[in-house]
Order: C-alpha cells, then structure tokens, then sequence
C-alpha cells in the first residue's frame, strides 16, 4: 500500500510538472515539441522516461529538460544544457572594385539559411563620354538582375560586375553633308564601324560635295569610305566633304580650256586660242569673255564661290584683206601708167622734126589767106599741138615758126633743105 502511494504521489508530481511546464512554455512563446516517453517494465518494476525539448526564438540555442521517472523509490531529474548552429560568411564584392560601395546584402548567415544581395545602380555614370553598365553576378551566383539569394550551406562569395563602356560620336561636315550612323556607346576594347554612303554626293545643278577624309579625335589622315575604330578610349569621328562647284566654258571659234569642277573658294585657270584665219585677208581677233566673268585677256582667273559659266567672243578683223586690195590697186595702175609710157615711146619714128606752124592773118570782113605747106610723113598727133595763133584785128605781124632739128635736117617737098615764113 505504500509503495502504490509514493507512486500516485510520483504520478501527481509528474503531472504538475508537466502542466507548470506547458503553461511556462506558452508564457514565455517557446516552440514546444512533443515529448518523447519511453517505457520498460521487468519482473519486478517498470520505468518511464520523458524528454521535453523547449527551443526558443532565438535560433541558436536550444535547451533540454530530460525527465525520468521509475514506479519505485526513486526518480532522476537530469539538465543536459544548449547547442548553436553553424555560420556561414557570404561575402559580396564589385568589379571594379571601385564601385563596392553599390553593392549590400554581405554578412553571416546561419547554416541553410538564404542570403538576399543587390546593386543599387544599374548605370554609373563616371563623365559625358564614360560609364560603367551592370553586366553580371558573376562567383557563387549567376545572373543577370540587380539582386539575388543563394542558400547558405558554406560560405560563399558573389561578384557584381560592371561594364566599362566608350561613347562614340560620329558626324559630318559641312552642314549640308549626308548624315552619317554610327554614334553610340560601345564596350571598353570593342572597335567601332562606321562607313559614308557615297564618296561623292551630287547637290543642285554645278554643286557637289566630294567625301576628303576622316578626322578622328582632331587627326586628318584616313581617306577610305569605311572606317574601323578601337574603343579604347572615347572617340570623335567627322567625316569630311569638300564643296566643289562646275566651272562652263564655251566659244563658237577656236578651242578653250579650264572648265570642270573645283573646290569652293579656288581659282580656275581659263584660256582661249585664236582660231585659224576662214579666209585670207581675215583674222579671227579675241573680243574678250562673256558671262560670269567680263574680260578681255584671253588668258584670265575665275573665283569659284558658286557655279560659273564663260564664253569667249571673237570678231572678224580684214584689215589685211584691206590693204592687199589697196596694194593690188595701186600696182595696177602704176603698171598701167608705166606700160602707157613704155607703149607711147615705142610708137613715135626717129629722125621726125616738128613742122612749121601755119600762122594766120585775120582781117576784118575777110576770110584769111592761110597757105599751108603740106608736112609729108608726119603723124596726125603731132600735128595735134600746133594750135593758131590769131593777131588782132588791128594789127597785123609776121609769126615765123623755125623748123627744130630733131635729128636729119627737113626737107622741103622737092627734097631741098629751106625754111619758109609766111606773111
């Protein structure tokens, strides 16, 4: 009877125990598993365990309270103490590490455990034409986005790492050139293609522009229509064009040189040649330029600050024709007058003297006696200058007339030499 006693009264003391247990448990918010009993019985006597594991908030402690009882004389009460549970480091960085201060989430983490980790900044800006671009995580995480989480079953290390990028600028000039593409952002090491659509690009009539090069960051010297650029660095491409304009020159005679096209702002070199004679005694003379530039040298500069146009005149100059027509005149008649003289010296006989010229008596209300003495062998035109010569119709006078002896004496008709005076 008093064996079965002290085990009622172990049974009662057990259940209070339990009960202040419970209500212990459920006023300080521990998480309370089921108790782990345990039973044996022999011949004589049985035995009872009871485990009561109380695991608190704090996830890195725990307690146990073993119990024990028997149905005998005697129970043990035993305290076995607390465990902690693994840590682990996960450790966070940037590439380049000169932006760690974008990255969070590093720090120790329980053993299975997930860790959660960011980058602020999808795009840091470091000047106009430099940046750096999220790219990756890169380590014991991979991905793409800003954040992320592993699970912490051993340490661990995640890398952010940003892209380094170039801007490239290309244009084109002058103003009026073709647009060109190609600007933008490039990776650092990259290279960059960039290509013009013509090297010569045609405008309104006698204008066009003629692709003259690359410059690259303030450096001329590329002249092919692609261009391949290493980025580096931040680049600045122009394209260059030249503006050139049509030069027109023109002329109905003879030949002229210096027309085509030429840079803006240049001097052209024109000329003319004297074109050959059309006929003879007539020269073509240059008469100067007509058109965008008046002149009157047949060799001359234009300014090309636009499209041009020229035309040499010419005119018809017969001053020779003039003068040879003149010469030819002038020695027509002094072969006249020389072959007149010559003729009339060839035609007169030798040896013929001049005859006495009649003379005439005139009187009043008479007709006058007028002997002649008859010249044989004399030719009518010399004859022909002997002219009258009448006296006065008051007087009268004796004219003698001597024979000239131009050569053999005269002869009188009966073949005498005489000399005759008439009254």
């Amino acid at each position: 009877m008093q064996s079965s006693a002290w085990a009622k009264v172990s049974v009662g003391v057990l259940v209070i125990v339990v009960g202040l247990a419970f209500l212990s448990g459920s006023a300080s918010q521990v998480y309370a598993y089921p108790h782990h009993h345990y039973s044996s019985c022999s011949y004589w006597s049985c035995s009872y365990s009871y485990y009561y594991p109380y695991y608190y908030y704090y996830p890195y402690y725990s307690y146990s309270y073993p119990y024990s009882g028997y149905y005998g004389n005697s129970y043990s009460y035993g305290y076995y103490g607390y465990n902690q549970p693994t840590q682990y480091q996960l450790t966070l960085n940037a590439n380049p590490s000169t932006l760690s201060n974008v990255v969070s989430g590093g720090g120790q983490f329980a053993q299975g455990s997930s860790a959660s980790f960011a980058a602020s900044q999808n795009m840091i800006q470091v000047s106009q034409d430099t940046r750096y671009v999220f790219s990756q995580w890169t380590g014991d995480y991979s991905g793409t986005g800003l954040t992320g989480s592993v699970t912490m079953d051993a340490a661990k290390t995640v890398t952010a790492v940003y892209q380094l990028q170039y801007y490239l600028s290309v244009s084109a000039q002058p103003s009026n050139a073709p647009l060109l593409q190609g600007s933008g952002w490039f990776n650092a090491g990259n290279s960059a293609s960039i290509s013009i659509p013509s090297q010569i690009v045609a405008e309104s009539s006698g204008t066009r522009l003629v692709f003259n090069g690359w410059n690259v960051d303030g450096n001329n010297g590329q002249t092919g229509s692609a261009l391949t650029v290493q980025m580096s660095a931040p680049h600045t491409v122009v394209a260059q064009y030249k503006q050139q304009y049509y030069l027109t020159v023109s002329s109905d005679q003879g030949s002229v040189s210096g027309e085509g096209w030429y840079d803006a702002g240049t001097a052209a070199q024109i000329s003319a040649s004297t074109p050959p004679n059309p006929s003879y005694g007539i020269n073509m003379v240059f008469n100067g330029w007509q058109g965008d530039i008046p002149s009157s040298s047949q060799s001359t500069t234009v300014l090309m600050n636009g499209p041009k146009s020229v035309t040499a005149t010419w005119r018809a100059d017969a001053t020779v024709l003039y003068v040879t027509i003149a010469l030819a005149v002038a020695a027509i008649a002094v072969a006249t007058g020389i072959g007149a003289y010559v003729w009339g010296r060839r035609g007169k006989p030798a040896g013929i003297a001049w005859q006495p010229t009649p003379t005439y008596t005139a009187q009043p209300n008479a007709t006058p006696n007028v002997q002649s003495t008859p010249t044989p062998n004399v030719e009518s035109n010399l004859t022909s200058n002997v002219q009258p010569d009448l006296a006065s119709t008051a007087h009268k006078h004796t004219r003698r007339t001597h024979m000239t002896d131009q050569g053999p004496e005269a002869l009188s008709p009966d073949g005498t030499s005489a000399s005759k005076t008439e009254n």
